[in-house]
C-alpha cells in the first residue's frame, strides 16, 4: 500500500512538472510571437471631487502626468493617453492652503502593467468661493459757480458685488469714485469708474474678480442761489451793413453773466441787454467791448469784461459772362476756325466783387501749342480776378478747333481800280500780273440794271486766325 502512495505521488508530481514544462514552453512561444514592450505617454490629470462654492487656485493651467507601462507589442502599439485614467480626488482637501494630493494612474487595458507615473502628486490651493457687497464711497474735487449751490450727490448703484477667491474678496474694504467739479452751474452727471482699497488703505487690483458693474453714475445737483442768477446776454445793435453784405452772427463772450438782487427781481429779469451797437454801413466783421443795461436793483456780481463778435459777410450771387475765345500758341504758317467763337461763362461769388468785375477781366483761352493741322475738341480755360469769386461752369464745356495751313497768295494785283474798271491785266517781267490800260478822257460811271431785288448775303464764315498776338 505504501509502494502504491509513494508510487501514485511520484506520478502525480512528474505530471504537475511537465504541465508547468509545457506552459513554460507555451508562454515563451507567445512571447516570441507577441513580445513585451515598454512604452510612455504624457497623460492629461482630471480632477474630481471638488467641493461646490470652491475655486482651484492652482494650478492655473491643465496638468499632464507620464505614465510608463509595458506589455504586448500589439496592444501597447495601439494605445492613447485616453486608454488611462490620471485622477486626483479633492473631496478631502483643505482649503486656503498648499495641499501635496497623490495623482492615480489607472490602466484601462488588463493586460497592461503601469510601471511609474511623474510626477506622483499634484500641488494644489482650493479656495472658497465668496461673495461681498463693497460700498462706494465719493471723492468729490473743485467748486460749483460763484452763485450757486451744491446738494447732497446720489450714487447708483451705492454698492458693488464682488464675487471671487475668498484670499481675494475678504481684503476689499470699499470702492472710491472721484468727480471733478470745475465752476459748474447746472447739475452735473458723471459715470466714474470706481478703484477698490482693502483694509490697510491699499490699492487693490480686482483683475479677476467677477464685478456686478464697471461704473456707477454720479449725480451732484447744481441750483443757483437764493440771491443769485445766471442770465443770457441779448446784444442790441442799430443800423444795417452796406449794400451788398448782410448781418451773418452776433455773438457775446461771455454769453451769459451772473447777476445779484432780490429773490422778486431776479424772476422778472429774462435777459441782460447791451448798450446799442451801430453796425449802419460796415463792410467786415469786428470785435468790440460792450456795456450792460441793468435793470434797478440788480447789480452784477462781480466786474467782468463782455466782448461782442459781430460778423458780416457780403452777399453771394452769380453772373453770366459771354466771351470771345483766344488762341494761344498757334505755330507759324497755320490758321485755325474756332466753332463756336464765344462761349458764356458762369462765375458765382460776392455781390460787391461781381459788381466790379469788368468784362475784359474775364478772358476765354484754348491752347494750341504743339498741336499740328487737324481737328480738336480743347476744353477751354478761363481766367479772371481772384476776389472770391469762382467759376460754376462754361457752356459749351468744349469747343472744335480745326487747324489748317495758311492759305498764300502768288499773284499780287497792282492795280484795284484797273480791275474794278474791266481793264486787261498785263504780265510783268517777273511774272507777276501788271494791269495795262488805256487812260479815258472822261469816264463814265458803270451802270447797273435797275432791280427790285434786295443783294444777296452771303452767309457768315467762321473767322479765321493766322496767329495771336498777345502783348
Amino acid at each position: 500500500m505504501i509502494r502504491f502512495l509513494r508510487s501514485l505521488v511520484a506520478n502525480i508530481a512528474l505530471l504537475v512538472l511537465a504541465f508547468i514544462l509545457a506552459l513554460i514552453i507555451w508562454v515563451n512561444a507567445i512571447r516570441d510571437q507577441d513580445p513585451v514592450r515598454t512604452q510612455f505617454l504624457q497623460v492629461p490629470v482630471e480632477i474630481i471631487g471638488q467641493p461646490d462654492n470652491t475655486i482651484l487656485q492652482s494650478p492655473t493651467r491643465r496638468q499632464t502626468v507620464q505614465v510608463v507601462f509595458e506589455g504586448p507589442s500589439s496592444t501597447v502599439n495601439s494605445l492613447t493617453d485616453s486608454d488611462f485614467l490620471a485622477r486626483v480626488d479633492l473631496g478631502t482637501v483643505p482649503l486656503g492652503t498648499d495641499v501635496s494630493v497623490p495623482i492615480v494612474v489607472e490602466a484601462r487595458e488588463a493586460n497592461v502593467n503601469i510601471q511609474t507615473s511623474s510626477p506622483e502628486s499634484l500641488v494644489v490651493n482650493l479656495e472658497e468661493l465668496v461673495t461681498q457687497e463693497i460700498p462706494v464711497t465719493l471723492d468729490l474735487r473743485g467748486a460749483v459757480a460763484r452763485g450757486h449751490s451744491q446738494g447732497t450727490p446720489l450714487i447708483d448703484p451705492p454698492t458693488i458685488t464682488v464675487s471671487g477667491p475668498a484670499s481675494r474678496v475678504n481684503p476689499l474694504d470699499f470702492a472710491r469714485a472721484t468727480v471733478f467739479l470745475n465752476n459748474e452751474r447746472e447739475t452735473k452727471i458723471d459715470n466714474p469708474q470706481p478703484i477698490f482699497y482693502d483694509r490697510q488703505g491699499r490699492v487693490a487690483s480686482v483683475s479677476g474678480l467677477t464685478l456686478s458693474t464697471e461704473q456707477v453714475q454720479v449725480t451732484v445737483p447744481i441750483d443757483e442761489a437764493a440771491d443769485f442768477a445766471e442770465k443770457f446776454v441779448d446784444v442790441v445793435w442799430t443800423g444795417d451793413p452796406a449794400p451788398g453784405y448782410r448781418l451773418l452772427s452776433i455773438s457775446a463772450d461771455p454769453p451769459s453773466v451772473l447777476i445779484q438782487g432780490s429773490p422778486t427781481q431776479l424772476g422778472q429779469v429774462i435777459r441782460i441787454e447791451t448798450e446799442p451797437i451801430d453796425i449802419n454801413g460796415l463792410t467786415e466783421s469786428f470785435e468790440q467791448k460792450a456795456a450792460l443795461v441793468l435793470p434797478a436793483g440788480i447789480s452784477l456780481d462781480q466786474d467782468q469784461e463782455l466782448v461782442v463778435k459781430i460778423e458780416i459777410e457780403p452777399l453771394v450771387t452769380s453772373a453770366t459772362y459771354t466771351r470771345p475765345v483766344e488762341l494761344l500758341g498757334l505755330a507759324d504758317g497755320l490758321e485755325a476756325i474756332l466753332d463756336p467763337e464765344e462761349v458764356r461763362v458762369f462765375l458765382f461769388g460776392p455781390l460787391p466783387a461781381l459788381d466790379t468785375l469788368l468784362d475784359e477781366e474775364v478772358r476765354v483761352t484754348a491752347d494750341l501749342f504743339g498741336l499740328d493741322v487737324g481737328t480738336y475738341s480743347l476744353e477751354p480755360d478761363v481766367n479772371f480776378p481772384e476776389r472770391g469769386i469762382e467759376l460754376r461752369s462754361i457752356q459749351p464745356a468744349q469747343i472744335t478747333v480745326t487747324i489748317t495751313e495758311a492759305i498764300t497768295t502768288t499773284a499780287g494785283i497792282t492795280d484795284t481800280a484797273s480791275l474794278l474798271l474791266g481793264l486787261p491785266l498785263a504780265q510783268g517781267d517777273g511774272g507777276e500780273t501788271a494791269v495795262s490800260a488805256t487812260p479815258l478822257s472822261s469816264p463814265t460811271p458803270p451802270t447797273f440794271p435797275t432791280t427790285n431785288h434786295q443783294p444777296f448775303a452771303s452767309p457768315p464764315q467762321p473767322r479765321k486766325i493766322n496767329r495771336l498776338q498777345t502783348m
